[in-house]
C-alpha cells in the first residue's frame, strides 16, 4: 500500500533515488507556435551526471521559500513526487505556479499516479490563489502527451527566464477554474 504525504526537508535526498529510466523513442519540438513530432532515440538511465545533486539544491531553495513537495512511498521508498514552486509567475494574463518537479520511478509507472500527483498539485495550485500551473515538460512523447492528457495547452510566449532555464523544453499552462 502506499502512502502518500508532503515532504519534509529530510525527504529531499531521497528525490534522487526516483528511477526515471526511460527508452526515448520520439521527441517533440515547438516550430511556429505548433508541436512537431520527430524520431529520436535514446536510453535514459538514471540522472544525468550532476542534474540530481542540481534538483536537490534547486528543490531545497524551494522548499525553503514556502514551496509545496508531495511524495508516494512504498514503505520507506520514495516511489513518485511532484513539487509546486510558490513563486507566482505572470503569464497569459494568469497568475501561474510552476510545476518543478513531477517523476514517478520506473516499476510504477502506467497506474495512474502521475495524473493523481498531477491533480494534486492543481488542487494546490487553486489553493493558494494561483489561475494556473507552468508546465516545462522535457521534450520527450511520452511527457508531453501525458501533460496534453492532463489539459495543459502550449504557451504562446514561455516565461523568458524558464525558457532560458530549459530551451529545449516543452513550456505549457494548465487552467486551474
Amino acid at each position: 500500500m502506499l502512502i502518500e504525504r508532503v515532504l519534509t526537508e529530510s525527504d529531499l535526498p531521497l528525490l534522487a533515488l526516483i528511477d526515471r529510466s526511460e527508452l526515448v523513442e520520439e521527441c517533440y519540438r515547438v516550430e511556429n507556435a505548433e508541436l512537431i513530432l520527430y524520431l529520436a532515440r535514446f536510453d535514459m538511465r538514471g540522472w544525468p551526471e550532476g542534474e540530481a545533486e542540481e534538483n536537490a539544491r534547486v528543490l531545497e531553495k524551494c522548499w525553503r521559500s514556502g514551496g509545496w513537495l508531495h511524495g508516494l512511498f512504498d514503505g520507506e521508498t520514495m516511489v513518485a513526487a511532484v513539487v509546486v514552486d510558490n513563486r507566482v509567475i505572470h503569464n497569459q494574463g494568469l497568475k501561474m505556479r510552476q510545476l518543478k518537479f513531477l517523476h514517478i520511478s520506473r516499476d510504477w509507472r502506467g497506474q495512474g499516479l502521475g495524473g493523481r500527483l498531477f491533480a494534486l498539485a492543481c488542487e494546490h495550485g487553486r489553493e493558494v490563489g494561483a489561475e494556473a500551473l507552468y508546465v516545462s515538460a522535457t521534450e520527450s512523447r511520452n511527457t508531453v502527451e501525458f501533460y496534453q492528457h492532463q489539459g495543459c495547452r502550449l504557451l504562446k510566449q514561455p516565461d523568458p527566464e524558464l525558457f532560458a532555464l530549459e530551451p529545449h523544453d516543452i513550456h505549457f499552462y494548465c487552467r486551474l477554474d
